[in-house]
């Protein structure tokens, strides 16, 4: 008897809890389906409102909007965004040509008054220091062949800023910016195209007639000797002082 008493009891405590669960289920289905027709309607009511019609006190099940877990109306969804060009900052900035300075002006002007009057044109060539390649920087004129070194030597800052401007590899490791200057006089005629590049199949140079720079130039050249002949001449009249 006690038992079936317990058995009974435990029956009766299921079927509760059961009835109990369908019951909480049944309610929270019904709120959320009332959640879902009120804001359909109000959203009916509100379309009603700016068309001017009266508001619909009933909108189809079909038309209700999908609900998320929380029975709100779902996000409307969004069109992807495309990503724009940037055209201004940094990079619009280099894009932009930058107007000649006073210094450009005053040297392009005196490149065309040498060139008015006769004076020669040499291409200016840079390379890493050493047996590297040489990579053209640009023309230079002078009035006479005999003043090219020290014209370069003079125009050795422009150079190497142009340089770094053109190369920029010749700044960074393993040239460091140590570099070093050649020149050939500017002659039309026996200038290596490219077509005779291509029939020698790279065994011809086009920068053989590159001539290396050093610093012996005229100036320097003509330094040394005046100051051997003050070392002679106070010798002769001192001799002997060491």
């Amino acid at each position: 008897p006690t038992r079936d008493a317990m058995a009974t009891t435990m029956a009766t405590a299921t079927r509760t809890t059961t009835r109990m669960t369908t019951r909480t289920t049944t309610t929270r289905r019904a709120a959320k389906n009332e959640r879902r027709v009120a804001c359909v309607r109000r959203a009916a009511n509100d379309d009603a409102a700016n068309d001017g019609a009266a508001p619909s006190p009933f909108v189809a099940p079909s038309e209700a909007p999908a609900l998320t877990k929380r029975g709100k109306p779902m996000p409307k969804p969004q069109k992807p965004q495309r990503r724009k060009a940037k055209t201004g900052g940094k990079q619009g900035e280099q894009m932009k040509a930058k107007p000649p300075s006073a210094e450009e002006v005053a040297a392009a002007e005196r490149f065309d008054a040498i060139v008015a009057k006769g004076g020669a044109i040499f291409e200016v060539f840079v390379r890493a220091a050493g047996p590297n390649q040489w990579f053209p920087v640009g023309p230079l004129a002078s009035e006479s062949p005999r003043n090219i070194k020290k014209e370069i030597w003079a125009a050795e800052k422009p150079l190497k800023e142009a340089a770094f401007k053109m190369y920029p590899a010749l700044a960074k490791p393993p040239a460091f910016g140590r570099v070093e200057y050649g020149y050939r006089e500017r002659d039309e005629s026996s200038k290596i195209t490219e077509e005779q590049i291509r029939e020698k199949q790279g065994q011809k140079n086009p920068f053989d007639d590159v001539i290396l720079l050093t610093k012996d130039d005229d100036s320097t050249t003509a330094g040394a000797e005046e100051n051997d002949l003050l070392s002679k001449f106070k010798k002769m009249l001192n001799p002997y002082d060491n």
